[in-house]
């Protein structure tokens, strides 16, 4: 077994910085990300370092990018059917679609308590946690400083 890298030390900054070059990981080709869902997926991958996620977390993430996708469209489809007051109203479409987003939110937020993405692990209760979001968050800064100069190569435009 291999030991831990501590986020404090030297190498776990420059980890930091290796991610920051990178951005962000390629979803899992076999998990199915709906291409509606990449932004949901990116933003989900950006919360903890990048080297701390696994093949499986990959694809739990995958799941909860579409999840979130899902809700956001139930989310509008239901503000659509709640801002119709005629008499034509579907109040028994208003009722499965809250039950629905209910249920969906519900999903989401066990997602992100077991990916360790919700806020109380990515903002506060583990040190070490902590100390390499901040790792991760202080090199993504640094290198949108370095972007400016022309100086560094970077892996986009």
């Amino acid at each position: 077994m291999t030991k831990r890298t501590r986020s404090d030390s030297l190498k776990g900054k420059m980890q930091a910085i290796v991610n920051a070059f990178q951005d962000t990981l390629e979803p899992p080709a076999h998990a199915g990300l709906m291409p509606e869902a990449i932004d949901f997926y990116n933003d989900n991958i950006r919360t903890k370092a990048l080297n701390l996620w696994t093949p499986s977390d990959l694809i739990e993430v995958v799941s909860l990018a579409n999840n979130q996708y899902a809700l956001m469209e139930v989310s509008h489809y239901l503000r659509k059917l709640e801002s119709d007051y005629s008499e034509t109203r579907d109040e028994k479409a208003i009722k499965e679609n809250r039950k629905y987003k209910l249920e969906l939110t519900r999903v989401i937020i066990a997602q992100r308590s077991g990916l360790q993405i919700h806020s109380r692990a990515t903002n506060g209760e583990s040190r070490d946690q902590r100390n390499k979001n901040q790792n991760d968050a202080d090199a993504r800064a640094l290198l949108g400083e370095v972007e400016d100069d022309g100086l560094l190569a970077s892996p986009w435009h």
